[in-house]
């Protein structure tokens, strides 16, 4: 695929991951995309590096624009490695470019790489560097997801070139939101935020904020994975979605997430599910021996109830149950309302270590609910009213 221009004078040099199926245990059955922009005035300016494995391919669309020579700037917005791993081969080609960074990014590039020789300048949110034409503008957005992270803005062209932010795992034949069903795009958007952004609801909504502060005027939005958003209302709809998901506002749904041995714990699961249908609230169920971890979290954005279900095994949490754990309090799920329930054949009490979990995150919770081996329908009764009690607080 050729360098393909956005705005005029503005192109994407990036690279498609076809290939990629996990990115830090979050499933990505669909691809990345590693993007980087190309900005052709006075002085040229690229955006933002690739993965290592990637570089050739990168230097490549890179060069079908322009010599390394000719770069007066490289913009790290980002230092992680899927990023910034092809950042030493760009400067040995491009030693008088200049990086672009901010404090923490110019520490982490010392960190990873070997920097000798580099020049840099530093900048913090309101900083402008005049290219030409065009002017930069920086916005940095600490822990939006790392110490490092920052946005560019193209004040000329109201491009937001925002690295992280608004991003998608999603390699396509097209590069632009419009040349894919909007439904699948907001989809993967979702899964992005929910496995990447989640814990970070309060930086997402003060990176908001600053950029209204700023005054950005935001015509185009090209995040570093996936496609890049294009016009007012493609723009504004994943601003609104942002804004929703980062206020830890929820739909009122309820998401059931369990193992299950040889059934015992499914069957509570179903209980679970059939009241909530009962009551009219809408309700999704996930098995963790059929679904990969990132995919059940998505649902945790639109949920005020939780239940996780676990089937004892040598008196601990059942292996893919401990590592669904593990994994959302990373993510920092917030505002839940929870049931931790299960089944055991020898000693109960260990979902004792779910409610822990729940109180470690701050929920409203009921009583966990334990029965041994499978439950008749006098016990799934009793555990429809547990349900129930978890509905009325």
């Amino acid at each position: 695929m050729k360098a393909k221009e956005i705005k005029p004078d503005i192109y994407w040099v990036g690279v498609k991951d076809w290939n990629l199926r996990e990115f830090h245990g979050y499933a990505t059955p669909h691809g990345s995309t590693y993007n980087s922009y190309l900005i052709m005035d006075d002085k040229i300016t690229l955006v933002d590096g690739v993965k290592h494995y990637m570089c050739r391919e990168h230097l490549a669309r890179i060069q079908s624009i322009v010599d390394f020579s000719k770069l007066a700037y490289v913009v790290v917005n980002h230092v992680e490695m899927d990023h910034s791993g092809n950042i030493p081969d760009i400067m040995k080609l491009a030693p008088q470019a200049k990086i672009i960074t901010n404090t923490a990014g110019k520490q982490a590039l010392e960190a990873h790489f070997d920097t000798e020789g580099w020049e840099y300048e530093i900048v913090k949110t309101g900083d402008s560097i005049s290219i030409g034409k065009r002017t930069l503008e920086f916005m940095t957005t600490p822990m939006l997801h790392w110490p490092d992270s920052m946005m560019t803005y193209v004040k000329e062209d109201k491009l937001l070139l925002s690295n992280d932010g608004f991003g998608q795992h999603y390699a396509s034949d097209g590069i632009f939101v419009n040349e894919q069903p909007l439904d699948i795009i907001i989809r993967e958007a979702k899964s992005y935020y929910a496995n990447i952004l989640f814990p970070f609801g309060a930086q997402a909504e003060k990176a908001l904020s600053t950029a209204g502060s700023l005054g950005l005027d935001i015509e185009m939005i090209a995040p570093s994975h996936g496609c890049i958003w294009s016009g007012k209302e493609e723009v504004g709809t994943i601003l609104e979605l942002y804004a929703k998901w980062a206020s830890g506002q929820n739909e009122g749904k309820a998401v059931i997430v369990y193992d299950s041995m040889w059934g015992a714990t499914a069957a509570l699961a179903e209980a679970a599910m059939a009241e909530f249908q009962d009551a009219g609230i809408p309700v999704t169920k996930h098995c963790l021996a059929v679904e990969n971890v990132s995919e059940v979290i998505v649902d945790f954005l639109d949920a005020k109830y939780v239940l996780i279900g676990n089937p004892t095994l040598n008196n601990q949490l059942f292996p893919r149950v401990a590592g669904f754990l593990a994994y959302m309090k990373g993510l920092n799920p917030r505002n839940k309302t929870a049931l931790a329930f299960g089944s055991y054949g020898w000693r109960p009490g260990v979902v004792k270590q779910i409610q822990q979990a729940f109180d470690e995150l701050g929920w409203q919770s009921v009583e966990p609910f334990e029965e041994k081996y499978t439950p008749k329908s006098d016990v799934l009764d009793k555990f429809r009213e547990r349900v129930r009690e978890l509905i009325k607080l």
